[in-house]
């Protein structure tokens, strides 16, 4: 009986423990933004406000009724989206046309924010990424990339913090990436600058305790914006299902951000990777890098994804290849290995699955063939195969 009881006891002690958890996340996605509540209608600062998920904030803002700033290079884009959202709702939206990594434009945006007496919030959105090895990379494309990622909302966030912490109230938001917790081959600067906006807005976090004024990260994964268009990354080779919206990223950004968190991740396929990079070995994540650097090296665009009018198809080759197994090997050891390699990136072409490829040409390389005869065979050009 008294062990029947104290069973109960656990379950009560349980289930009140969730009830509080679950009723402390609904207040938290609850709390008002900074200023939001304010009789005086605030203001937002949003940079590279002109696209993707600066032009998206800068909605979301406009909608709760913050008058806005809108900074970012182009001009005529930022006019469009002040028309629209003041139409829209009835905001002011001032454009503010500037190159953040020009030091006499990040100048004039500092002295705006500086002169602002009803700045609640700054969004440190604009940003861009190289994509390449940054041994043979452009140096004055990669300072750029620093001025615009790192020195940009740096100086913005001290200019705006003095008037913020006076006033008792106001939110920071830098965009970092989830890049930032993984620092890979391919993107060296770029997570670098990301993991430098992390540990910033940590360590800033805890010398603003109790100042009223909050301050966020929010590292996205991947976001359709014009991001890969200008960093020449093709998109076209992940699936679909790892991709977020801008809006739909801008809005978990800004709930978090009501709520008090330090970083916010969007996405539970994002979330997973973030903890993942908290526990993982760093061999393992230098073995994941480079492969993911000879990945990058092919051109996926040649090969298409090998399709299967239904699951009877997919589970009769692979019943197939499990069962005629020990035959296919014994077969596979009397060929030559180039020969055996030139014949299985050719029967990958023809099969147009762009995974084989990329296995079968790593196999290619390392049993000696020329990069240039592997790029033959994938383009289906078979006059040289055996």
């Amino acid at each position: 009986m008294a062990t029947s009881r104290k069973s109960w006891l656990g379950v009560g002690i349980g289930l009140g423990a969730l009830a509080g958890w679950l009723w402390w996340q609904r207040a938290r996605r609850e709390a008002p933004l900074p200023g939001s509540q304010a009789e005086e209608r605030p203001t937002a600062l949003v940079t590279g406000a002109s696209s993707g998920i600066g032009t998206e904030f800068a909605r979301l803002l406009a909608r709760q009724g913050y008058d806005l700033i809108l900074v970012a290079r182009r001009e005529e884009r930022l006019r469009a989206l002040a028309v629209e959202l003041e139409d829209a709702h009835g905001i002011s939206a001032e454009v503010l046309p500037a190159d953040l990594g020009d030091a006499e434009a990040l100048a004039e945006v500092e002295a705006r924010i500086a002169a602002s007496e009803t700045l609640t919030l700054l969004i440190n959105n604009a940003g861009f990424g190289i994509d390449g090895e940054f041994a043979t990379s452009d140096l004055e494309a990669e300072h750029a990339m620093i001025r615009v990622n790192v020195v940009a909302p740096v100086r913005l966030t001290r200019a705006a913090l003095p008037g913020m912490i006076a006033r008792g109230e106001g939110g920071i938001l830098n965009v970092s990436s989830v890049s930032g917790f993984y620092p890979l081959a391919g993107s060296v600067n770029y997570s670098g600058a990301k993991a430098y906006l992390n540990a910033l807005t940590e360590a800033l976090h805890q010398e603003l305790m109790g100042t009223g004024v909050r301050v966020m990260t929010l590292c996205p994964g991947f976001t359709r914006t014009e991001f890969q268009k200008q960093a020449e990354i093709n998109a076209s080779v992940l699936p679909d299902v790892i991709w977020m919206s801008a809006e739909a990223v801008a809005a978990h950004g800004l709930r978090d951000l009501a709520a008090g968190h330090v970083i916010s991740v969007p996405g539970l396929g994002n979330q997973a990777l973030v903890a993942l990079s908290r526990i993982m070995p760093r061999e393992a994540l230098y073995v994941i890098g480079r492969w993911l650097h000879d990945l990058r090296t092919l051109d996926m665009q040649k090969f298409r994804k090998r399709t299967y009018d239904g699951l009877d198809d997919l589970v009769a080759d692979v019943r197939f290849m499990v069962d005629h197994r020990e035959e296919v090997h014994q077969a596979m050891d009397i060929i030559d290995p180039a020969f055996r390699r030139r014949l299985m990136l050719a029967v990958t072409q023809v099969n147009e699955c762009r995974y084989c490829a990329h296995h079968h040409a790593q196999g290619a390389l390392t049993d000696g063939l020329a990069a240039e005869e592997i790029a033959e065979l994938l383009a289906g050009e078979f006059e040289a195969c055996p």
